[in-house]
């Protein structure tokens, strides 16, 4: 069998997860895929379990410690062979087919160079939310789980080992983008997403990570917010007026649960408020299986 698309997929004692992760790629996805899972030493029975459903297309990767997700994931791209390769978290769940939709945007155009899986939450503190997806501090809408060309991703040389465990997503984000690659978003959620938060923000579990967070967008800032001052435009200063106006707007016209629930509302405020979307977008993409496409201006 000639495979198409390598998953790689990044697991830690998190065993009833991981299985419904496992489950739902082999349920939902036709694209002829090896799923390769790389566990840092799991002690709940993970490994006996990968170990049973081990084969040709399901591959355990069993590294027995924390090497920092980066690593871990570069660890497995640099020996994957096929046309195309996404990353996926042990608390993701594949609707609808959405690695094969992924695998069909990806094929239609050269010039898309990753593919963003929609992911909405079920649980955690951003469960409203119709999707979840954030413009950086840069104007990047950055993507959480994604699908591109395997080449281009040993090109751009997998994720960022800086930031080790978060930020990892956002910056290579920017890395596809600065290549000079479009990267688009699926248009309907391929993802459903357990997000493992404690939504008091006073827990212990809830500032560790609020920290972890807070230093990888340091570290973002620094890598790319210079790069994006130098082409902070006219027409992205008036987006990001019209974008806290109509949010204003919103909230006062529109009831709250509309507004954080609104599939539409949402895209029209990450529209107004990023960096690389036209605010002809929805016209741009009508049709299609894609939309808030972000393209850098060529000079």
């Amino acid at each position: 069998m000639e495979y198409q698309l390598s998953i790689v997929l990044g697991t830690y004692n998190r065993l009833d997860q991981l299985q419904r992760c496992v489950e739902s790629i082999v349920s939902q996805t036709k694209t002829a895929f090896r799923l390769y899972v790389t566990d840092a030493g799991s002690t709940d029975g993970t490994v006996e379990y990968l170990q049973s459903i081990a084969g040709e297309n399901i591959i355990p990767v069993l590294v027995g410690k924390k090497l920092g997700q980066a690593k871990a994931y570069n660890d497995v791209f640099n020996i994957v062979t096929t046309p195309y390769v996404c990353w996926l978290s042990d608390d993701n769940e594949v609707i609808d087919h959405g690695l094969d939709r992924a695998v069909s945007i990806i094929r239609t155009e050269p010039s898309i160079g990753m593919v963003a899986l929609k992911t909405k939450d079920l649980q955690g503190p951003f469960v409203d939310a119709p999707f979840i997806g954030g413009v950086s501090s840069t104007g990047i809408l950055n993507v959480n789980q994604g699908l591109l060309p395997t080449a281009l991703l040993k090109k751009i040389g997998g994720f960022s080992e800086e930031f080790r465990d978060y930020g990892i997503d956002n910056a290579l984000t920017a890395e596809v983008l600065f290549a000079g690659y479009k990267v688009v978003y699926s248009r309907k959620v391929a993802l459903q997403h357990y997000r493992n938060w404690s939504e008091d923000p006073t827990s212990e579990n809830y500032q560790w990570l609020k920290q972890r967070h807070e230093a990888a967008k340091v570290l973002y800032e620094v890598r790319y917010g210079k790069q994006n001052s130098q082409e902070l435009s006219g027409s992205y200063r008036m987006k990001t007026k019209v974008a806290r106006r109509v949010k204003a707007a919103a909230k006062r016209y529109l009831t709250s649960d509309y507004v954080r629930t609104s599939a539409a509302v949402r895209t029209c405020f990450i529209i107004l408020s990023s960096r690389y979307i036209s605010i002809l977008d929805p016209i741009l993409t009508f049709g299609r299986d894609y939309h808030l496409v972000q393209k850098r201006r060529t000079r």
